[in-house]
């Protein structure tokens, strides 16, 4: 198949080593900067905890170099996406199937959510609809990155210290199903841990209640994920927000089991990794706030599910966030 990788950074990059070193597939990556610079002269290197994977994809920072795609894996976080609206139709044929692989409540969610939900955009992560007008529901599927805890080293070579368990699904159970499943054998191959789930939602949601709880509270408090394993009070801190993602995800149907203090004693399994919104954070970067915090105010106040830990918690964090950048 024809695949590109849009947004070849951290997670991108680990994604598309994986992908490369199966042989099967033309690859193509959309990076930019320093970044995209090494790429094109050294190749990309992957550090993997079983070895590194190198290869030398196709790389621009223009869509139209890279045309029409059979699969377009989107990695950009989900804030930024409307910025790259107009991109998506120079990558996209009748039949391209575009994987989002975000955290948090994508664009697409209120499409198949369900017979009583008007399949529309969330306002709060596509203002206007223009990535909803740009790519079309109809096209999309997820990868939940269930483990991929990835950073780039230098430009050109990402590192990731626990090998990806990924997740793949449409919002609409049944769609994409051949495409869905070569991608995931072609992961599965190549060393990863990929499955096709039958309802997309519930690795979404369990991999936001981890989201919800790691990422604002590492903003606000500076630590690693060990850090706050092992501080005092913060399993329970955590075990709120992720009892109140449970009940926003209970009122709109999905499945989600209540793991929530097994999860919690079993540790992250990576105590000296920064969360990704940390890590966005300490380089001046903007953060996944609205994909994973406001939006589940969003679908909570839509199923009137009382959130006020996650309130809070966005309340201080998005104020952190201003007050560091103004």
């Amino acid at each position: 198949m024809r695949i590109a990788v849009v947004g070849a950074g951290a997670v991108g990059g680990a994604l598309a080593g994986y992908l490369a070193a199966t042989g099967r597939h033309e690859l193509s990556l959309l990076a930019r900067g320093a970044h995209l610079a090494a790429i094109r002269d050294g190749g990309l290197t992957v550090q993997t905890p079983k070895g590194t994977l190198t290869s030398r994809p196709r790389a621009s920072d223009s869509a139209a170099d890279l045309g029409p795609q059979d699969v377009v894996i989107v990695t950009v976080k989900g804030h930024g996406l409307p910025a790259l609206a107009a991109s998506f139709p120079a990558l996209c044929g009748p039949d391209t199937l575009v994987v989002a692989a975000q955290n948090g409540i994508p664009w697409w969610y209120l499409y198949g959510a369900g017979d009583d939900v008007t399949p529309e955009p969330l306002e709060v992560v596509d203002p206007g609809g223009a990535i909803w007008s740009a790519i079309g529901p109809e096209r999309v599927a997820a990868c939940v990155m269930e483990v991929l805890p990835a950073r780039i080293v230098e430009p050109g070579v990402v590192a990731h210290t626990a090998l990806p368990v990924l997740a793949f699904g449409a919002p609409r159970p049944g769609d994409h199903a051949e495409k869905l499943a070569a991608l995931a054998d072609s992961f599965n191959a190549a060393g990863a841990t990929a499955r096709l789930p039958a309802d997309i939602r519930v690795p979404l949601w369990s991999k936001l209640m981890l989201n919800m709880a790691v990422g604002p509270t590492s903003v606000l408090t500076g630590a690693t994920m060990g850090a706050m394993e092992q501080a005092p009070g913060m399993a329970a801190v955590q075990g709120r927000l992720m009892r109140e993602c449970l009940n926003v995800a209970h009122a709109w149907g999905v499945a989600l089991p209540d793991d929530i203090d097994e999860r919690l004693s079993r540790g992250s399994g990576v105590p000296g990794h920064k969360p990704s919104m940390l890590q966005d954070f300490e380089a001046g970067r903007s953060m996944e706030i609205d994909p994973i915090v406001t939006t589940v105010l969003e679908l909570a106040r839509r199923r009137g599910v009382p959130v006020p830990t996650i309130e809070t918690l966005w309340a201080l964090t998005a104020l952190k966030e201003r007050v560091a950048r103004a």
